[in-house]
């Protein structure tokens, strides 16, 4: 007979941190993810038409920052949710600008 695995969820414990916590925590997530798609078509579009342009290397090295922002986030840390949350949003809205030209 074959021996059953542990299911992976029994091993994790209970969260340190509540469910508002860990809604504004996928929040802050999906900010950052789309932050970085904001980079991504700026550079997308920057690509054919000046693609060694200062900005261009400025874009992708923001990208990694904010990835290592995304690893580095936890849902405890309430005031650091919160402020990439509202970084997240400004950022976003100038962006957006930059993308419709």
């Amino acid at each position: 007979m074959a021996e059953q695995a542990e299911p992976v969820l029994s091993t994790i414990g209970t969260a340190s941190w509540t469910y508002e916590e860990g809604i504004a925590y996928e929040v802050a997530v999906e900010g950052i993810s789309q932050v970085v798609g904001a980079y991504t078509g700026l550079i997308a579009a920057a690509r054919n038409t000046h693609p060694d342009s200062p900005a261009v290397a400025n874009w992708r090295e923001q990208q990694q920052i904010w990835e290592r922002r995304r690893r580095d986030l936890h849902p405890g840390d309430t005031q650091r949710v919160a402020d990439v949350r509202a970084e997240c949003k400004a950022l976003l809205a100038r962006l957006r600008e930059d993308l419709q030209g």
